[in-house]
């Protein structure tokens, strides 16, 4: 049988007993500093937004999934790698445009012609580069702005016109393109104070690349197509046996003008050419109200006020002969009335109608229906 410790001895043994409590005291010499603990932590959080980044970054380089749907992509002459990749990503084609074109720029891809490209969706950006490299299977598309010009209306307001359809091209460029003589028309002489006449109206297609010395060239040709249409020696060869009239080719585009100008209706116009054939052959002056009003605008003068019994270049009423120019771009309804004229001795016309003129060859007839005229408010003076 053990003998009992004494009391005092137990506490004593306790003091030196090891306490098993999880943790020991180390001398402080082998401690590691709190540093390092700190270093390792952020190590590892590194690690993770790391691992995480390069995860992300390669499903975007090679998203989960096969290839989708095939797409049509247009890239638009002069994109940048960058801005290809905002197409495609806003066609589905590639997740994120920045990692494209990071992507591109380490594959040392790139620059990529202009066209439309067949892509599929969610594609790995291998794919898409060799796609890309691979060409366009079809040409950018075109956008095409349609321009229509009145029948009748004057260099200045086509000119209006073509700015108001298309803003890049400006009305100044225009006229000085005119004013150089940069427009070829073989219907407009040398000494022509402007290309009044000889530019058809009609509607005409401008492409984006499409400049304005083109469009207006365009518009010259199409009128020397026309011209030549209606046969212009044969018209001139008639109009000489006819009425004696030895007319150049712009001289007739000046009488379609004026057909232009005075017609209500298309029928009008061979009729009118008829008018003024014979009152050239005549030597009695057209009076043709129209070219004082084209000579007032012209001049920057208010045709409200004008005064028909001056003698201004373009007033018919106090000189005989043709205006200097033509006063308008006639269409080809007009072009028939100068080219095609009626085989009659009419010397006066006068509206009786809404869209109704009276032909007459007395004078006697043609008050008669210029008093009709007044009757029915029509707006003869």
């Amino acid at each position: 049988m053990a003998e009992p410790v004494p009391p005092s001895l137990d506490a004593a043994a306790a003091e030196h007993e090891p306490h098993d409590d999880g943790w020991y005291d180390l001398p402080p010499e082998s401690r590691l500093p709190r540093w390092v603990g700190v270093l390792v932590v952020f190590a590892l959080l590194a690690g993770l937004v790391v691992g995480g980044a390069w995860w992300w970054y390669s499903r975007q380089v090679d998203p989960p999934g096969g290839p989708g749907a095939t797409v049509s992509v247009e890239v638009p002459p002069g994109s940048s790698t960058s801005g290809i990749g905002s197409i495609l990503e806003r066609e589905g084609v590639v997740a994120n445009a920045t990692v494209f074109s990071f992507y591109a720029g380490r594959k040392g891809a790139g620059p990529f012609e202009a066209g439309v490209y067949d892509l599929r969706k969610n594609s790995d950006l291998d794919l898409v580069l060799r796609t890309l490299a691979e060409g366009p299977t079809a040409p950018t598309p075109v956008s095409v702005v349609k321009v229509t010009i009145p029948e009748g209306f004057t260099v200045t307001q086509i000119l209006a016109r073509i700015h108001e359809k298309v803003p890049r091209i400006g009305v100044e460029e225009l006229q000085a393109a005119l004013d150089r003589r940069q427009v070829p028309s073989s219907l407009l002489p040398a000494d022509a104070p402007s290309y009044e006449g000889v530019l058809f109206p009609a509607t005409y297609e401008v492409a984006d690349d499409t400049t304005g010395v083109e469009l207006l060239t365009m518009m010259a040709e199409e009128m020397e197509t026309r011209v030549a249409a209606l046969g212009l020696a044969d018209a001139q060869a008639h109009i000489k046996s006819r009425w004696g009239l030895d007319l150049t080719a712009y001289d007739l585009l000046n009488v379609a003008s004026l057909v232009q100008g005075e017609a209500a209706v298309p029928a009008d116009g061979p009729k009118i050419g008829a008018v003024t054939y014979n009152r050239l052959q005549q030597g009695i002056p057209l009076a043709y109200d129209i070219t004082s009003v084209y000579g007032a605008v012209l001049a920057g003068q208010d045709p409200g006020t004008l005064d028909y019994t001056a003698d201004a270049p373009y007033n018919t009423r106090t000189r005989t002969g043709l205006p200097p120019t033509p006063i308008a771009n006639p269409g080809e309804d007009a072009l028939v009335g100068a080219f095609q004229p009626e085989d009659a001795d009419y010397l006066y016309f006068v509206l009786t109608g809404e869209r109704e003129i009276t032909f007459t060859e007395s004078y006697d007839d043609f008050l008669a229906a210029k008093a009709l005229c007044r009757e029915r408010g029509l707006g003869c003076g």
